[in-house]
């Protein structure tokens, strides 16, 4: 975040109090000192949800490569979550022992996002500014990654998943699993999962965090994977594929009943 430089006429902030140089509204002294603390932090948050670029990779070569693009800013803590999520069902597909993860989160919003976040503060009297130049950036890093980028398996906002299905970019589903297996899926459509209904997301609270209308979906081979060697990029794929259908088909523990399933049961 960068910092503000005050020039000429700018705050003077040596005594505690806010005093505009060359500026006679007390009005507008008075809203500092009174709401200074407000706008800081409003602008803080401004900031931090417009341009959270959120990256973890394993020091030794990942096995799965997963991308969050949406609304939702994921702190280190939700990363965590949801990277212990993941690490319970994938593999240890590249055999170097060890389950390793690359994951990305990109905070990403439409206008219409944008417009009824900021609507909220401003009834609540909160001072709050979302970067629109930074989020444009971010959603340019999104089309990056999702034509050059490693990611294969990806949860996404709906208008970002659109873009990407629009372009002839996901797998279908029922390529990969059969219809016996989809019964009790929700499909968004024929190549995205609404991630909120699987049982992964209601077990796992860093997934079921997500958005509701967060769809699971997973990138067919890259057209660039020519550029990395096509045969190795196909295993890789594979694997995620084996991963994907882990995180739909995820059965809950024995003797584990869902919160939803025990209401009026008087089971806890």
């Amino acid at each position: 975040m960068e910092e503000d430089k005050n020039g000429q006429g700018g705050p003077d902030m040596g005594d505690g109090k806010l005093e505009f140089r060359g500026v006679k509204d007390t009005k507008l002294e008075n809203f500092w000192y009174y709401n200074k603390w407000k706008v800081i932090l409003g602008a803080f948050f401004a900031v931090v949800i417009g341009i959270c670029v959120y990256q973890f990779i394993d020091r030794d070569t990942p096995d799965v490569y997963l991308m969050y693009a949406g609304p939702q800013y994921l702190s280190s803590s939700a990363g965590g979550s949801l990277r212990e999520a993941l690490y319970a069902v994938i593999d240890d597909y590249n055999g170097d022992g060890e389950r390793g993860l690359g994951l990305v989160a990109l905070t990403c919003m439409t206008e219409e996002q944008i417009e009824h976040l900021e609507s909220q503060y401003h009834a609540e009297s909160e001072d709050y500014i979302i970067d629109k130049q930074a989020n444009g950036d971010n959603i340019k890093k999104f089309d990056m990654e999702i034509f050059g980028g490693e990611s294969v398996i990806c949860m996404l906002d709906p208008s970002l998943y659109k873009r990407v299905r629009e372009a002839g970019g996901l797998e279908q589903i029922r390529d990969i699993f059969t219809d016996e297996e989809l019964e009790d899926v929700e499909l968004y459509d024929s190549t995205g999962i609404v991630l909120g209904s699987l049982r992964f997301a209601k077990y796992y609270s860093g997934v079921g965090s997500l958005p509701d209308d967060t769809v699971l979906c997973i990138r067919k081979v890259s057209t660039i994977s020519v550029f990395k060697g096509k045969k190795k990029y196909e295993s890789l794929h594979d694997d995620h594929i084996d991963a994907f259908r882990r995180m739909v088909l995820f059965e809950y523990p024995e003797g584990y009943v869902p919160p939803e399933e025990t209401t009026g049961t008087g089971e806890k």
